[in-house]
């Protein structure tokens, strides 16, 4: 599975069709008992993301940077480094025949790879897009996840975009295993037009960060402020 994943990887990233990449960043006060919390005071995050489809599907990747002055919860760490590379395998591109049918718009197999220092997973499974009123993206993967802490498990991932007139939208992700749940959702404000901006967009926003450890019972609830561009 590595090689393929890297296989598909590598067409994905020479055969694009459409492509967007962005950088953010987001600043919020992560003081609390999860691993993704500071010991005291603020964190910065900067995140870069790219999205492209192809020929047979698409690529999702992105990096988060995080740095805090105090140091991270259970490490004496000061930053870290995490990162995600997700492709997809579209069934209706590479056998010929649509599977698009009422709320069902393109079915796929789906990848993903997470790491970063201390951590890492495989994950894989089946996608699809889906037609869902009021969202121009509404996305879905479950997959079988094995990571080299905690135990394996399936993990279902939701991803959307809806928008909300000219200048505002919404938009984010939801990720549920047996252990966890996490979700990052963004609402942001289209600066472009208002300080005549020619190349790219510039947004600027908030983004509400909720993660739940289930065994624990502890709970991460953040709001960040959030600054985004895209190319």
């Amino acid at each position: 599975m590595p090689r393929f994943l890297f296989i598909s990887t590598l067409l994905a990233a020479t055969l694009s069709a459409f492509s967007t990449t962005n950088i953010q960043y987001l600043y919020g006060d992560f003081e609390g008992p999860t691993f993704m919390d500071t010991q005291s005071g603020a964190k910065h995050t900067l995140t870069a993301e790219h999205y492209r489809t192809w020929e047979y599907g698409d690529l999702f990747m992105f990096a988060d940077y995080a740095y805090t002055h105090e140091g991270l919860q259970f490490t004496d760490k000061k930053n870290d480094l995490y990162g995600e590379i997700s492709p997809r395998l579209s069934l209706d591109k590479i056998s010929g025949f649509s599977t698009s049918c009422g709320i069902l718009k393109e079915s796929y197999l789906s990848f993903q790879y997470n790491r970063s220092d201390t951590y890492h997973a495989w994950l894989y499974g089946a996608g699809a897009d889906l037609n869902i009123p009021g969202f121009s993206v509404f996305g879905l993967n479950i997959y079988r996840k094995h990571q080299n802490v905690g135990d394996h498990t399936y993990q279902l991932s939701l991803n959307y975009i809806v928008p909300m007139g000219e200048q505002w939208h919404f938009e984010g992700f939801t990720d549920w295993t047996a252990r966890d749940i996490l979700s990052q959702n963004q609402l942001l404000f289209d600066l472009t037009q208002m300080i005549g901006i020619k190349g790219g967009k510039l947004e600027v926003g908030t983004e509400w960060h909720y993660y739940h450890e289930n065994s624990y019972h502890s709970d991460n609830d953040v709001f960040q402020a959030m600054l985004k561009y895209t190319f």
